[in-house]
């Protein structure tokens, strides 16, 4: 799965023992703020993996838009790559543009955005303010 370079603000490592909760969300203190964390797997039903049910460090990617950043925790970063992108194949799945060849391997593409408005209905609008 890839993510638009240009959505991505940051990427972090988190301890698992750093997450926090605020109402039924998962947060974490980030810069000063409070940062909502969504869980790829889980927003996309792409895998049945469990991220954060051990001690392994959380990899997350920072989306922020308008002061505002929330977290998405991948199982894992495998690299960096500048690509021209052309999405060949749309898709109805939840949380994925379509997919795309990136450097010869099919590869589905989030849409952060969705992801970010499914699991935190009023983010735009609050970073809007």
């Amino acid at each position: 799965m890839a993510i638009p370079l240009s959505l991505v603000a940051r990427l972090e490592v988190f301890a698992p023992s750093s997450v926090e909760s605020s109402g039924q969300r998962q947060v974490v203190q980030y810069h000063g703020q409070i940062m909502p964390l969504v869980w790829i797997s889980s927003a996309t039903e792409t895998t049945t993996t469990v991220i954060g049910t051990n001690d392994a460090p959380l990899q997350v990617v920072v989306y922020a838009e308008s002061g505002r950043s929330v977290g998405l925790v991948v199982e894992r970063i495998l690299d960096i790559v500048e690509d021209d992108l052309v999405i060949e194949q749309a898709t109805e799945r939840v949380g994925i543009l379509g997919s795309a060849l990136v450097q010869q391997r099919v590869t589905d593409l989030l849409d952060v955005q969705q992801v970010v408005r499914a699991a935190h209905p009023l983010f735009f609008s609050a970073a809007a303010r």
